[in-house]
């Protein structure tokens, strides 16, 4: 089964408007790879991100491991392009005495990890950041990452947004070693060989191996119900918050008369 995550070039209130069936799913990270080797992509999506960096660290700081100084805060980073959130964020762990060798940033483009770790080859092995090339919707690619797990914290700024523009996903009943082991489970679980899942759901899933109880999941998306009525994310996560969050203003005319236009924090827990 091959899907490939996508990150649309589009601004946001294009995509806020945007008919789902004509989001094209022929870009891949070829398409990325070019437009960040070029400097084409300003790396931002929605907003700065701050609130996330808020969010976690409000997150980690309850963590009784990581009262201690020196020590590591696992995070994980989904989807983070030429995005500097990462950075932000581990220059906030740094002002809390932890180091930042704990976080791993997750593209499926390669010219993404390589600029992400030529960056990092200027920080101390304790404080240098890993990339690493991964579709997550893909088992194969996300259990590579397991030597890394479990993680306390998954930062996501939009990606599950983009992962959501494909179509569902149906997935046999299989011992299929390209298949999760969660998802397996889920389908097993099923009456009949099949089930359909959405990516949102199939992401969700792959994640469950890399994380443990109490990890927690935060997001800024764009959706108003990015994780409402998803059954199989539901057994292993919990929704425990959604915070509306005022959009930036975008480029229109003074004289035009814009409604509010918000984004949304979500944060979820593992069960």
């Amino acid at each position: 089964m091959q899907i490939n995550n996508v990150y649309i070039a589009i601004t946001f209130v294009d995509l806020q408007y945007m008919p789902r069936s004509s989001i094209s799913r022929d870009i891949g990270p070829e398409f990325w790879d070019a437009r960040f080797a070029t400097g084409s992509d300003v790396g931002e999506w929605l907003n700065s991100g701050d609130v996330l960096i808020d969010a976690v660290l409000s997150d980690l700081n309850q963590r009784l491991h990581l009262h201690a100084p020196s020590k590591a805060p696992h995070v994980l980073h989904l989807g983070p392009g030429v995005s500097q959130l990462g950075r932000k964020l581990r220059d906030a762990c740094l002002q809390r005495q932890w180091t930042g060798n704990g976080i791993l940033n997750v593209d499926f483009s390669t010219e993404a990890v390589r600029l992400g770790q030529r960056a990092e080859e200027e920080m101390k092995p304790e404080h240098a950041m890993h990339w690493r090339c991964a579709d997550l919707l893909l088992w194969d690619d996300v259990a590579t990452l397991t030597p890394f797990a479990p993680f306390d914290v998954i930062l996501d700024k939009s990606t599950s947004d983009a992962i959501a523009t494909f179509s569902d996903c149906q997935i046999s009943a299989t011992n299929d070693s390209r298949i999760c082991p969660t998802v397996r489970e889920v389908v097993q679980d099923k009456d009949g060989d099949t089930a359909t899942l959405s990516p949102v759901e199939l992401l969700a899933l792959n994640l469950v191996p890399l994380t443990k109880k109490d990890t927690t999941w935060i997001t800024l998306s764009y959706s108003t119900l990015r994780f409402d009525r998803l059954p199989f994310l539901e057994r292993f996560w919990n929704l425990r918050s959604r915070t509306a969050l005022k959009a930036p203003p975008g480029p229109v005319s003074t004289s035009a008369h814009t409604p509010d236009v918000f984004h949304w924090v979500y944060v979820l827990d593992r069960k």
